[in-house]
């Protein structure tokens, strides 16, 4: 299992990225998670992180965002 992160450093890192990278329209994380709406995903997790970082209960917003990085570096096109 990996092991994320959520000092500030490491969320503004992810933030970033998040606002700058596109996205696929639809990403299937697992068998049992299909985002159908990626955008949207990106946005409701981002809307909660900085609404109530460093709020612990807020973290998986973080973990979400972190799982979507590595899909999208796993399936590089």
């Amino acid at each position: 299992m990996t092991t994320y992160t959520y000092d500030e450093e490491s969320v503004k890192a992810l933030i970033t990225w998040a606002k700058s990278s596109s996205f696929p329209s639809q990403v299937q994380l697992s068998v049992a998670e299909k985002i159908s709406d990626v955008a949207r995903y990106v946005q409701a997790n981002l809307s909660d992180i900085e609404a109530h970082y460093p709020d612990e209960f807020y973290n998986p917003a973080i973990t979400r965002l972190y799982r979507l990085q590595e899909y999208m570096a796993e399936n590089k096109d």
